[in-house]
Parts: structure tokens; sequence; C-alpha cells
């Protein structure tokens, strides 16, 4: 089945769901949440997304954002290469700590954003790590009860939907999510259309009709501006990244390209072995992951790493 297209505009609604590599834990420990909490809450900050709701799981998390610049790829690239980052380095591991593609369902904001909300806010309890969903440390459904949450939230967007003083609309959602007293809520994943759509065949419409207007498709960089991203960086030009004389420094440069390539671009394997002039597309594959084991073990090639996402816009900090 193709993957569905990442759709991108201002003002859309987003559930999330980023899920460990082979369904690995992406949190050892509560410093790891901790931190993986810090740095959402930075990014979408720094982005100007808006964090409505999350909810950290031993082995993914599912985050609801707005994003009113339509921005959602660069902040999620962000967060997921920073977090990576300090994961690998806090224990010693190289290697993809997330999917190499996270969900992004787009949400009818005006008839399924509550529903979301509550499906995500009651997963710890569906997966009996919690008797009640404020027992649960790791979602932002106790900022909503008690109106503290992390830096960047915004519960008051989803508050909003119902009516009355601050504390009746917290206690109408309360009873939303978990009913009334002696009630039981079926927390049913919305269903999701063509992969992407929370919505009825009217949301998909109108979604499609705004895109054709904002031709807002997802923009990964190109194998040209990343060769010219570490050209900038590195100050090794094109034709000795591709020449024959392979300097540490040109290994390090050609490695880079491959990483970025297929970690952060739309670039295939044979682009890259022509790149590289070589005959095997196992050398394109060889050199991301000797780029990999570079990111657990070298801090000068993190940081060329760090200079050359800014140099494409993926601004973040390890």
């Amino acid at each position: 089945m193709a993957r569905p297209l990442r759709i991108e505009y201002p003002g859309a609604v987003y559930h999330v769901i980023c899920r460990g590599n082979n369904r690995q834990a992406i949190f050892r420990d509560d410093q790891d949440r901790k931190r993986y909490l810090e740095k959402l809450s930075l990014y979408c900050q720094e982005k100007k997304v808006d964090l409505m709701a999350y909810c950290l799981m031993s082995n993914h998390v599912h985050v609801l954002l707005e994003t009113p610049e339509g921005n959602l790829s660069k902040m999620m690239q962000a967060l997921q290469t920073s977090y990576t980052l300090y994961f690998n380095r806090r224990h010693g591991r190289t290697g993809h700590v997330f999917e190499q593609r996270y969900k992004a369902m787009l949400v009818d904001k005006d008839n399924y954003l509550l529903q979301v909300s509550r499906y995500i806010h009651l997963n710890p309890v569906e997966a009996k790590l919690a008797e009640r969903p404020q027992d649960y440390r790791w979602s932002s459904y106790g900022s909503y009860l008690k109106g503290k949450g992390i830096a960047g939230s915004k519960a008051e967007s989803v508050l909003d939907y119902f009516t009355g003083s601050k504390s009746r609309r917290v206690e109408q959602y309360r009873e939303f999510v978990e009913g009334k007293r002696g009630e039981r809520v079926r927390n049913l994943a919305p269903e999701v259309r063509k992969q992407i759509f929370i919505g009825d065949e009217e949301f998909e419409g109108a979604v499609q009709r705004k895109m054709e207007r904002t031709a807002g498709r997802e923009v990964r960089p190109t194998l040209k501006r990343i060769v010219q991203a570490v050209s900038e960086v590195t100050g090794k030009n094109e034709a000795e990244m591709r020449g024959q004389q392979r300097s540490e420094d040109i290994k390090r440069c050609r490695e880079l390209v491959c990483y970025l390539g297929r970690r952060h671009g739309e670039v295939g394997l044979e682009e890259l072995r022509r790149f590289l002039q070589v005959r095997e597309l196992s050398t394109a594959s060889h050199a991301v992951r000797r780029a990999e084991a570079r990111l657990g073990e070298e801090s000068g090639f993190r940081r060329l790493l760090d200079h050359t996402l800014r140099q494409l816009d993926y601004d973040f900090q390890a």
C-alpha cells in the first residue's frame, strides 16, 4: 500500500503517532520521558505549533497538534532528530530510535477534536498502566484538570469546546473523558479514512480544495540541496566529495550526504550510488550506517549534522 502524502496547510490539526523503531522502547526511564517533554515543549514554541494533548507510552507517543503556519514536518523533524541524538548518546547506542515515518492524521477540528483528545488521554487506562487517566504522569490530562501544563501547551483549545466558567468547562471535559460516576466510557480509536483523514467525506473534500489553493505538500530536501548544504558547512565542494581522493574529511562528507539523503530527504540508493560514483548500491547503505555510528561516537560529526540541518532549515538542539 502506498504511503499517504503529507498534507500541510496553515491551521491544520493532526493526531501524530511516533513509534519506536521495530516497536522498541523509546523511553527507558523517567529521565528520558522528561527530556522528550522538554524537547516537545521547546520545538512547539520555536516553530509556533500549538500542543493540545500528548501521551507518552513505552514504545510510542501520541500528540495532538495545531499548526498555524502549516509547518508540521519541520517541527517533527527537529524534535525527532534532537531526541534521537540525546537518546543514543545517553544509552551508548547508534541507529534509529523512531520508525522513519511518523503517522500524521488530519483531524476535522469541528467534529472530531474532542474524540481524538479523549482517545489520547485514555491510552494509559486501556493499556492498564493506570486506573484513571489523571493517575498517569506522562500525559497532558492532569494539566487539563489542574491547569498546569508544560510550556507551550494549549489545553484551552480543547476546553473551549465546552461552555461556562473555567472550572465548569474542566468538569464537563472530565465527564466527557471518564464518564459520570458509575459510567465507563468506551475508548474507540477514531476512524481514519484513506490512512490520513479523521473526518467525513465533506472534510476530506474541503482539505483537497484547500490543498489545490495552497499546494501545501511536504517538501523534503533534494540531493542537490543536501550536497550544497554539506558544502556550505564543511567547505568541501561537490567535485571534491565525488573525486577519487578520499581523505578522512571527504569520507565524513560523503557519509553525511548519504545519511541526510536517506533519513531526511527523498533520495534513493541509486541516486546516491551515482553521486558516490561507485558500482554497488550497498556502498550507499554502508555509508549511512557508518554515519549513524559516528553520531554515537564523535561529537564533531554530531556538530556537522547540527550545522547542516540548520542550513536545511531543520533547526534543533541536541
